[in-house]
């Protein structure tokens, strides 16, 4: 019994070390379509300053999706939250912000493609990483009750 359970701790306390690989490269995966996003978006729209505006948010965007790739490979809760509330905004911008204020004449359905890639990617990298941070949180305190006793 004491052998099983030498065995079982050996085993949590490696992967309470694996970095949460899947969700980093989902993410990484979703910082590609947002460049193809951008460059495709920028090239298309009508020069206005909303040219600029569309520059600054998603430098930012990328910004905060590069940080996200990096706290969610250490398992970061509320990092995984901010990917899911990401991936929300680009499913949103592809229906609702790009066909009605961007207005992109041409490679309309490369856009929302590329939009829709990076939302599903975001969204599942987000729901991933969340169940696979709850799982090593009770791993952890699973390890301190035994330790405990």
């Amino acid at each position: 019994m004491d052998n099983r359970l030498l065995e079982k701790e050996k085993k949590a306390y490696v992967s309470l070390y694996k970095k949460d690989v899947l969700p980093y490269s989902l993410i990484l995966c979703a910082i590609l379509a947002e460049l193809i996003y951008n460059i495709m978006v920028l090239d298309v729209m009508p020069v206005s300053y909303l040219m600029g505006a569309t520059v600054m948010i998603n430098i930012v965007i990328l910004f905060v999706l590069f940080t996200c790739a990096v706290k969610v490979n250490i398992y970061h809760k509320i990092w995984a939250v901010i990917a899911v509330f990401l991936g929300i905004y680009m499913l949103v911008r592809m229906s609702v912000l790009v066909p009605l204020v961007l207005k992109p004449y041409a490679r309309h359905t490369e856009i929302m493609a590329a939009n829709l890639l990076g939302g599903v990617m975001l969204l599942a990298a987000g729901f991933i990483s969340l169940k696979h941070a709850n799982r090593r949180q009770r791993l952890q305190e699973q390890l301190q009750q035994s330790e405990a006793s």
